[in-house]
């Protein structure tokens, strides 16, 4: 008993039985028989030696071992993919391609400016990038779907699967239209807090964790909230709403410098734990990435 027997196509249709949850869908999708379908479910579950889904009257439910084969295959399925672009990408001369992640507050300070010296020395690499929380940039990291992070590793994460290098340090700011009413004054206090509208990062995410303290701590109560993770919508319902919203010191900063936003003085910083570089541990990099790596490192020496 064991894996051997298990091919990509086979790896595919497990995830898709994970996803979907129906046999006569992922059948349909893999053009098969629904039967057949369900041998060849039934021979994978006696070459790995467990059941891997349940079999309920709603549909497929993957048990524990099931859940694992899964994760690792979502893996498996990510490397050959870019294994399989890589080699595309090679046979026409090109540089290579990178994948990675970033939170909001790098962008200016970081990302640009080391991308710019990769772009200097190697013009044709083939950059991906994805921002978003850092949970969710993790969560590909570790399905390979990313090759590492610029961000910080949650509380809820364990610190040992990862190799991580601090980068910097993150400091919040309240920002608003330029035109907005408070946007004239020299210092905030509490009272002019209150009342206000706003745009939040969503409910769960690290920093609306970070937010919603700092409100509770100074007794702010918001007239209304408006929660987005999208940086174009929160940027449109600050200048066309009224709306308060809170940014990443280095991206208010790069707002207020091109007339888009101004930066409200408070009594206190927001901050939040530093990030850094994350990527998953022993795991070894293509040149490509292994090269934009090194660049992200070398401005934390």
């Amino acid at each position: 008993m064991g894996l051997d027997g298990f091919k990509l196509r086979h790896m595919k249709m497990l995830v898709a039985l994970s996803e979907h949850g129906k046999l006569g869908v992922v059948a349909e999708m893999f053009g098969i028989s629904q039967p057949a379908l369900s041998r060849t479910l039934n021979e994978l579950e006696q070459m790995s030696g467990h059941q891997l889904f349940e079999r309920h009257n709603r549909g497929l439910i993957a048990t524990n071992q099931g859940e694992v084969i899964v994760r690792h295959a979502k893996m498996l399925l990510a490397e050959a993919q870019r294994a399989e672009y890589e080699m595309v990408v090679a046979a026409a001369g090109q540089g290579g391609s990178v994948a990675f992640g970033t939170i909001m507050t790098p962008a200016s300070d970081y990302v640009a400016p080391t991308l710019k010296r990769l772009f200097e020395t190697h013009p044709t690499i083939d950059v991906s990038i994805t921002v978003g929380s850092s949970d969710v940039l993790l969560e590909d990291v570790l399905s390979r779907r990313l090759d590492f992070a610029v961000c910080r590793i949650p509380s809820g994460m364990n610190p040992l699967w990862f190799d991580h290098i601090q980068l910097g340090k993150e400091t919040l700011r309240i920002v608003a239209a330029k035109d907005h009413p408070l946007a004239g004054k020299a210092v905030l206090d509490e009272e002019d807090l209150r009342q206000q509208s706003w745009v939040l990062q969503p409910h769960g995410s690290f920093l609306r964790q970070v937010v919603d303290d700092f409100i509770r701590r100074h007794g702010i109560i918001p007239a209304s909230v408006v929660s987005t993770s999208d940086a174009l919508l929160t940027m449109l319902l600050m200048l066309q709403s009224e709306r308060l919203g809170i940014l990443a010191e280095p991206v208010a900063r790069l707002m207020e410098d091109h007339g888009l936003l101004r930066t409200l003085s408070v009594a206190g910083d927001i901050s939040v734990p530093d990030f850094g570089l994350v990527k998953l541990k022993d795991r070894e990099l293509s040149a490509s990435a292994e090269l934009l790596y090194k660049l992200f490192e070398s401005t934390a020496s």
